[in-house]
């Protein structure tokens, strides 16, 4: 039997002194946990949790004593995991911008070019994942049965687009009509749906597990599912450290990208010296102008600061969006609208997602197209994978949020709040904002062409702000021996339209702004335009989408720091706060955007493990909402052990040799509640077995062989593939070494290597069958392919705690 955990329990944290702080390892679980994890022979036993009695999970917890001013609760090591990666990373990238910039971007383009087809294929996974569990399981809510959604879906829909989006964009591609439409439809793919679902997914999982199951709100309770009891351990504090290190490195780049912009419109405005190259004392005054705010909103709290800004910033954002519509040409607007909108239901939803432009990334020399008429190869990269890597990126950060504002809503209602809504709303944004700066980029052509061939000069409508900006004639142009006029104004007042600078990509959208000047008009017509208060209001609004950004991450990240603790210490939620306005600003100050760059890359190259595990989330939602129907939802916390299969092996797969890393990670006093559900420190055994498989697997697979087939009716079969797998194992090795003399000879290798994979898998699912052990084949190829020696371990130390398997040979 387990020893109860409450035997060495916790040391009562005293308060001695006001100014001394106690740090205290609260590893241990509560009374009665420590049965946990072991196979439940009637599973009707485990009854749904009243939701006052909230289980405790033995996971590591530091508690600081602040005397009267409360105490500081997290888990130290996913706390100082995410940390000194995420320094590390930073603090590369400030000393050595150049080569960090050059190492990441390598890593980058090595992701794209081995994993385009993944994150390409992932995504309309999720997307039609999504709406299939809408329309399966639309009426299971992120909660209990009876309760009411803690945000009116104002505020709601506010807050989840602060978090989600948080920039201006204006799509200027500057070539015309079809491929103009398609760059609003590709914009619009990589902001709609597919944006989202990265996010939905985490949200629904996370929301479910914790707020349906009563787990913590962390990324680690979506694994449950499969993982179990293991997940309180090494396991969990990885995917909640490597969680923060995401969530931190993606609102931090972005932050730093933001002021970047936002100076730009300072200096427009004049109130930074347009002059000025040097600005890394206006970037980092910003910064800290933006990191002190968000401050004050996370401290507030969400229902009050975050809630506020929030709808703050989305209402002025919608404020902005109409008074550019009503000045610009409305009813070509709307005729994009509709044009686009169509066009995104025909392309962006079945055929758009499935295009990785394989022919068009061939390089020369490898069958590139004769033609030249070959897209260039780094675009599908370039753009869509790093729309869809970025994502990724942010999906802890975004998700975990929406699954913490969702709380006591359905899943269709979820669905519809963050997948539908935000996509209809980005077709209207970009069909009028986007649909906009196409419209005067063109015009600017159309001048620039004017000038060329009617006054033989291309700069004579050139403005005198910029050279790539044209002063729209308020007037209809005439020229002697034309009758008609070249040039009618149907658009008076809108002066000057700007072609797109790529070398200054953040001053596009004040070129806009800019642009509503309306010159000659007011009482002495003297009038100013609308420029300047275009630009300050978007200024402002972009700021607070910045915090709104800040402090949602801020939030998230204190959550995942606190074993999914939704209420913490005031001073935890500035800690981070003020951690991501000093990464930026070391970023930022050291190395300037090439520093902010390389972080990016970073993040979207360590985004990769993510997206396996998003995907992964599909068969855990699927379980949790399998387990909430069979049961019937009600007004009280289901416990998340009702969906554990009753049966399962003596050694996970992630077991023995790997609970070494619980062994480190707890320096060697691992919790006993854990122990009991089998993280024990591996033995002998477990090593000695795991090198055996490795060198000479085919040894174990004959006793196994020979275990299954209890009237040795099969034994010359057995040992004829017993020796077929030794060959193929010899191999696959030599074949590998061979490798670098050419490809081959590791196209023979991998087939042999897969080849044993399957013999090794027909070998388990017969032993699974035989001793009642659920599974699918995915999990079967995993183990058996790339895992092979913990497997056919597993199978090994599952027959010794099996015995005789004569009765189940029918």
């Amino acid at each position: 039997m387990a020893e109860d955990p409450q035997s060495h329990g916790p040391p009562e944290v005293k308060d001695p002194e006001p100014e001394v702080a106690v740090l205290v390892e609260e590893e241990e679980a509560a009374k009665g946990d420590a049965e946990i994890g072991k196979p439940f022979d009637d599973i009707s036993v485990v009854k749904p949790c009243p939701s006052k009695e909230k289980r405790e999970f033995p996971m590591r917890e530091t508690v600081i004593s602040l005397g009267s001013g409360g105490e500081l609760r997290f888990n130290c090591f996913v706390s100082l995991f995410g940390l000194a990666f995420l320094w590390g990373i930073s603090i590369y990238c400030m000393v050595e911008p150049d080569k960090a910039k050059e190492s990441l971007d390598e890593w980058f383009a090595e992701t794209i070019q081995y994993f385009t087809w993944f994150y390409i294929v992932g995504n309309p996974i999720m997307t039609f994942f999504i709406f299939w569990l809408a329309f399966r399981y639309g009426d299971i809510k992120l909660g209990h049965k009876d309760a009411e959604p803690e945000f009116s879906d104002v505020s709601y829909f506010a807050m989840l687009f602060s978090a989600g989006v948080y920039e201006f964009f204006v799509t200027s591609y500057i070539i015309q009509d079809e491929i103009d439409q398609w760059a609003l439809v590709i914009t619009l793919y990589h902001w709609g749906f597919a944006g989202w679902s990265p996010y939905i997914m985490i949200a629904i999982c996370c929301g479910l597990a914790s707020y349906a199951f009563d787990l913590p709100l962390t990324v680690r309770s979506c694994f449950y599912p499969i993982f179990g009891e293991y997940i309180w351990g090494w396991i969990g504090d990885a995917i909640d450290g490597w969680s923060i290190v995401m969530t931190v490195a993606g609102v931090c780049t972005s932050l730093g990208l933001g002021v970047i912009q936002i100076t730009t419109g300072l200096q427009r405005l004049e109130w930074v010296d347009p002059t000025k190259t040097e600005l890394t004392g206006v970037y980092v005054a910003v910064i800290w102008i933006v990191t002190a705010f968000a401050t004050i909103s996370v401290v507030t709290g969400l229902k009050l600061g975050i809630k506020f800004l929030s709808v703050l910033g989305f209402s002025l954002g919608c404020l902005i969006l109409f008074l550019t519509f009503v000045m610009e040409k409305s009813y070509y607007l709307m005729n994009l609208l509709v044009q686009t909108t169509g066009m995104y239901m025909q392309w962006s939803i079945f055929q758009i997602p499935f295009w990785t432009d394989a022919f068009g990334s061939l390089n020369p020399g490898e069958g590139r197209s004769v033609d030249g008429n070959s897209s260039e190869t780094w675009w599908i990269g370039a753009w869509t994978v790093f729309y869809m890597a970025w994502w990724v990126a942010w999906a802890c950060f975004v998700g975990l949020f929406i699954a913490r504002i969702s709380k006591n809503r359905t899943i269709r209602s979820v669905v519809f709040g963050v997948f539908l809504a935000p996509t209809a709303y980005a077709i209207i944004w970009f069909s009028f904002m986007g649909g906009i700066g196409l419209r005067q980029a063109r015009q600017a052509l159309e001048l620039e062409q004017l000038g060329n061939n009617y006054f033989q000069d291309a700069t004579y409508y050139q403005s005198d702000s910029s050279e790539f900006c044209y002063d729209v004639p308020q007037e209809d142009v005439y020229v002697e021996g034309v009758e008609d006029p070249i040039f009618v104004n149907t658009l008076p007042g809108i002066t000057p339209v700007c072609k797109f600078d790529t070398s200054s990509s953040p001053a596009a959208w004040f070129n806009v702004m800019y642009s509503y000047s309306y010159p000659g008009t007011g009482p002495n017509g003297d009038f100013g335009g609308f420029g300047q208060f275009l630009s300050g209001l978007s200024i402002f609004t972009l700021a607070i989408y910045f915090i709104t950004s800040s402090d949602s991450g801020s939030l998230v990240v204190d959550t995942l720091a606190s074993n999914g603790a939704e209420e913490h210490h005031w001073l935890q939620r500035v800690f981070w706060a003020f951690t991501e306005g000093g990464v930026a600003t070391g970023l930022l100050v050291a190395g300037g955007s090439d520093a902010l760059g390389a972080l990016q890359a970073a993040s979207i190259v360590f985004g990769l493990p993510f997206n396996f595990l998003i995907i992964i989330m599909c068969w855990c939602i699927l379980v949790m909402c399998r387990t909430l129907e069979e049961r019937g939802q009600s007004n009280e916390n289901m416990d998340a052990r009702l969906f554990m299969p009753k049966k399962t092996w003596k050694m996970p797969i992630y077991g023995g040799v790997c609970n070494v890393m619980e062994v480190a990670f707890s320096f060697g006093h691992i919790n006993k509640s854990l122990q009991a559900s089998g993280l024990t420190a591996p033995t002998t055994q477990h090593f000695v077995g795991l090198a055996k498989n490795a060198l000479f697997p085919f040894v174990t697979l004959y006793s196994v062989y020979s275990a299954i087939d209890l009237k040795e009716k099969n034994k010359v079969t057995n040992i004829f593939v017993t020796l077929c797998y030794a060959a193929l194992h010899v191999g696959w090795i030599i074949f590998f070494i061979c490798g670098h003399i050419n490809y081959g000879f590791t196209a023979l290798a991998w087939t042999m290597f897969f080849t044993n994979a399957c013999i090794l898998i027909s070998v388990r699912l017969t032993l699974r069958g035989m001793i009642g052990i659920s599974g699918n084949i995915v999990g079967d190829f995993v183990a058996c392919s790339f895992l092979y020696p913990q497997a056919l371990l597993q199978m090994e130390i599952q027959l010794e705690a099996e015995g005789d398997l004569s009765a189940t040979d029918e």
